[in-house]
């Protein structure tokens, strides 16, 4: 068996072209399992996030955190979603905002939010102060002056949606990301893989052709006999 022509070249063909497949399409695979792309459609959160910029929204992401970029179902607010805007309060918290204040306040404590940039934590002129009850959250939008967020709909809830309504959180992963770098290596190196092992498991099967057929068995006449 050892010696069949083209048996150790198919091995190798099988052995890159799994590896190329694995390689090819994993990365493909994983990010799509564990994340979903949303666009942003708007500039309610520039410039932290400008409009038409593509996200990986993690799926399923768990526990919702302040300070959280998230997507979520604003059905409570009579609209389909998903919307992304950041999580600046949740169940217990008290954030409230009065016009001049310089920013706002989360329990009594001025929040810090160098997302904003140079934007103003006020734009957009609307005064609150909400309790936010037990398993709920408050959603701004970056861009104050341009968000239709919970300041917006305080005749539910205060403006507060459940937890429940997030549908996912940002990864932080964007095209430019050093693990979407690092999974587009390997993608593009098991791509190469493909069409070598492709080229082995062809050489193989050409090599195995153009064997000679086997001897079974005596061929007669091939021995000289001498009568006795």
């Amino acid at each position: 068996m050892a010696g069949r022509p083209g048996r150790r070249r198919g091995i190798w063909a099988i052995a890159l072209l799994v590896l190329g497949v694995a390689l090819a399409f994993g990365p493909v695979v994983y990010l799509f399992g564990r994340f979903t792309p949303v666009k942003q459609s708007g500039a309610g959160m520039a410039p932290t996030i400008p409009e038409g910029t593509v996200l990986a929204m993690e799926r399923n992401p768990g526990e919702v955190r302040r300070g959280d970029v998230i997507t979520y179902d604003a059905a409570d607010w009579g609209f389909d979603g998903p919307f992304i805007g950041r999580v600046v309060a949740l169940g217990g918290d008290h954030i409230a905002y009065a016009a001049g204040d310089r920013a706002l306040t989360l329990n009594g404590t001025p929040l810090d939010e160098p997302y904003l940039g140079d934007g103003d934590p006020g734009a957009g002129g609307v005064s609150f102060a909400v309790s936010v009850p037990q398993g709920r959250m408050f959603v701004l939008g970056d861009n104050r002056g341009n968000a239709a967020d919970s300041r917006f709909h305080q005749e539910s809830q205060a403006g507060t949606l459940p937890v429940s309504a997030v549908t996912g959180r940002d990864s932080g992963l964007h095209e430019e990301a050093p693990q979407m770098l690092a999974l587009g290596l390997v993608s593009t190196a098991g791509t190469c893989l493909l069409p070598v092992g492709l080229g082995l498991g062809i050489a193989s099967l050409v090599a195995r052709r153009r064997r000679p057929a086997e001897v079974r068995g005596p061929v007669w006449g091939a021995t000289r006999v001498d009568a006795p």
